[in-house]
């Protein structure tokens, strides 16, 4: 569908800009995705207009209308998009123009492309962070489920990615279940950062008509206008405080891939992923990479280099718009791809995986996980120093490793042998789940801390 090619400003020009020029300005080749709320606004701001006497109901009334037929044509993919318009908001308002005539032009009085592009980026953020909010709230639904499911079920915890303790999988589940929680706190901080509206501010002074801004920021979901015009189009702390939360989102994302990638190796064990989850190789048959935990794992760097880039475009712009600012829009499309990708691609990830428990239990007792168990043993029930029970159970280990024996195997004479006299630990001692019993306090691994924590997060799920 052919529309005018004149520039929107071609007025003060003679000439037209070059083709560098005009392929350096251009950003219809991303910005096309803005189009419904930049309808959506367009419509907020004629209709004020109307109520304002600005333009007439009939003229409010055509506009109306072409803009649902301009809508209709983007989506339908019938607008051809040109990079002579530069821009969505060029090309809506350009269509707008030849379908409905002289009309169409007068869409644009009392506002400027740089409130206009400020309120459709403050949308579509807001957009985006409550569709993730769902996302991550299904997440956290899917940990909780396992969580529960993983109550008596014996896991590893690592320090130094070496075998440390045994503990509950429903608890080192319910790691990540907080870690993801903290993200939807702060995934509703950076909503309210989304709270004024900067439409009506103009190009930065404000409009030279009586416009009504808190009719448009009420009809747009807004809690108010900005209270400063300078700041509504220079503002770009709410998309900052997006790719940071973005970031932080793939930290626990990536952190969380990283140990199923290493749990799934044939090395580890401890978990298997399904076929929906993993690749092939292109040479070796055997092969079934977890192809999709880390690329999630490498995309953390990428959104972490979207939020360095608006860093560094943003440091030194002077007040109040300027240019540099259309490439915020670059990384911001990209991170909120990435972020929907990331939670639902974490979520498939946990909707395909098998806990491995018998090698997770053959792990602890070759790691020596219950040593620590030892020692406090000896504190406890025969009154020795810790650090002298530490010596002891450090010495039984020691003497496994050079015997070939495991901890639960040992003798009631090796046990004399090491400790230099006898020691005789309770039936049942050394299952993983006799440990994991002991732990004490609240937050621990403890059964019934761990019940405590699963009830304190389905209260969690309920009341956000």
């Amino acid at each position: 569908m052919s529309h005018q090619k004149e520039k929107l400003w071609h007025g003060r020009f003679d000439s037209a800009p070059s083709k560098i020029t005009e392929g350096i300005s251009e950003s219809i080749s991303f910005d096309h995705v803005l189009y419904k709320v930049d309808i959506r606004a367009s419509l907020a701001h004629a209709r004020m207009l109307a109520k304002v006497g600005v333009i007439t109901d009939a003229d409010f009334a055509a506009i109306e209308k072409g803009l649902a037929q301009v809508e209709a044509e983007i989506a339908a993919g019938k607008l051809a998009f040109s990079a002579a318009l530069e821009d969505i908001h060029m090309h809506v308002e350009s269509r707008l123009t030849e379908i409905i005539g002289d009309t169409g032009k007068k869409l644009h009085t009392g506002r400027s492309r740089n409130d206009q592009v400020a309120v459709d980026t403050h949308l579509f953020t807001r957009e985006a962070l409550q569709e993730h909010r769902q996302d991550l709230k299904a997440l956290l639904a899917k940990i909780l489920q396992l969580a529960e499911a993983g109550q008596n079920t014996v896991w590893v915890g690592h320090t130094h990615l070496q075998i440390a303790q045994p503990v509950l999988l429903a608890h080192y589940l319910m790691a990540y279940f907080w870690q993801f929680s903290r993200d939807l706190e702060l995934l509703d901080f950076t909503l309210q950062s989304l709270r004024f509206s900067p439409l009506g501010s103009a190009a930065l002074g404000g409009a030279n008509y009586p416009i009504d801004r808190a009719m448009t920021a009420e009809e747009l979901g807004f809690a108010e206008p900005y209270p400063n015009s300078m700041d509504a189009v220079a503002n770009r702390d709410y998309q900052l405080n997006y790719h940071f939360w973005v970031t932080r989102l793939y930290l626990h994302i990536s952190r969380f891939c990283e140990d199923t990638i290493i749990y799934n190796s044939t090395e580890f064990g401890y978990v298997t992923l399904g076929d929906a989850v993993t690749t092939g190789s292109s040479i070796m048959p055997q092969k079934k990479n977890p192809d999709i935990a880390e690329l999630l794992r490498g995309k953390a760097g990428r959104v972490n280099g979207n939020l360095q880039a608006l860093i560094t475009n943003l440091k030194g712009l002077p007040l109040t718009y300027n240019r540099d600012l259309q490439e915020d829009k670059v990384y911001l499309f990209d991170s909120i791809h990435q972020a929907r990708q990331g939670l639902k691609g974490v979520l498939e990830i946990l909707s395909n995986i098998r806990f491995n428990e018998a090698r997770v239990r053959e792990n602890l007792s070759r790691g020596f996980a219950l040593a620590t168990d030892i020692a406090d043993f000896l504190v406890r029930e025969a009154g020795v120093p810790f650090r002298d029970a530490h010596a002891v159970a450090g010495n039984a280990v020691g003497f496994c490793e050079k015997n070939g024996k495991r901890l639960e195997t040992l003798t009631a004479s090796d046990w004399k042998t090491i400790a230099g006299k006898d020691l005789l630990f309770p039936a049942g001692f050394f299952d993983p789940l006799s440990s994991i019993a002991r732990r004490q306090g609240q937050g621990s691994t403890n059964p019934a801390a761990v019940k405590a924590q699963l009830t304190r997060a389905a209260e969690f799920l309920k009341q956000t």
